[in-house]
């Protein structure tokens, strides 16, 4: 695709910035001025199309006009929230106290009231993109991986060969406690107080049930090099294939 030669091509360590106004004045000033920081640029004027250009273009930054012709820009900060994770500069003339608390509200994380200096725009949206990068960078240092499954913790994902497999709340906590403690067995009793935070009666199977559906999704998207393993009396362990439990409790 044209739009993915385009990112492809940018210069590394340049920021995308996605302008979303439709005064096309003041997004090309602010385009100008952004590109002359090495900064690359998108435009789009209506709230429309801003979902799909955020899903093309993936930018660093999203500047957005609360005041669009066709969608509330509170609605549409609320919906890029969903899917976008970077930072969302508001830029409007609503200077009032309301407006600014609907914004940061709706998702945004900073506001900006018209006119503004290009100059204080763009260190802003600099700073904003430094923070969302580092916070990504923690983010990804905190991920744990064993074989070939990727667990990022913040984030509450779980990846099998990089592709992200869909697992319930209490699914991602089992997994992450059974990671944590790689080839040892947990007991029933352990799991049900560290998640459920209560004993285990001897009888309900209720992990057992959930156990049961983990494997199988993890099975299902192809995992290797580690496996659960039931060991009968004990409880189960997730263990490194080729690595033998250590049987520690």
């Amino acid at each position: 695709m044209q739009v993915s030669n385009q990112v492809e091509s940018l210069v590394e360590g340049s920021n995308i910035a996605l302008i979303v106004e439709d005064d096309r004045m003041v997004s090309t000033l602010l385009k100008s001025y952004l590109e002359k920081s090495e900064f690359f640029v998108y435009q789009e004027h209506l709230g429309e199309s801003a979902e799909q250009a955020v899903a093309n273009y993936q930018p660093d930054v999203v500047i957005l006009d609360l005041g669009l012709p066709d969608i509330d820009g509170y609605e549409v900060c609320e919906r890029l929230r969903k899917s976008y994770q970077g930072p969302i500069m508001i830029l409007t003339a609503k200077d009032a106290e309301q407006d600014q608390i609907s914004a940061f509200f709706s998702g945004a994380d900073d506001y900006l009231v018209k006119p503004v200096s290009p100059a204080i725009l763009k260190v802003r949206a600099e700073s904003l993109i430094r923070r969302s990068k580092d916070s990504q960078q923690k983010s990804y240092q905190r991920a744990k991986q064993v074989g070939n499954l990727k667990l990022d913790v913040s984030a509450h994902k779980c990846f099998v060969n990089d592709v992200a497999i869909k697992l319930s709340s209490f699914e991602f906590k089992l997994l992450n406690l059974l990671v944590d403690n790689v080839g040892r067995v947990l007991s029933r009793d352990r799991i049900y107080n560290v998640l459920l935070k209560r004993d285990y009666n001897g009888t309900e199977r209720t992990v057992d049930v959930r156990m049961a559906k983990l494997r199988e999704k993890l099975s299902e998207f192809g995992l290797q090099h580690a496996q659960i393993e039931t060991v009968w009396g004990q409880g189960y362990v997730f263990n490194e294939i080729g690595s033998p439990h250590l049987a520690k409790h």
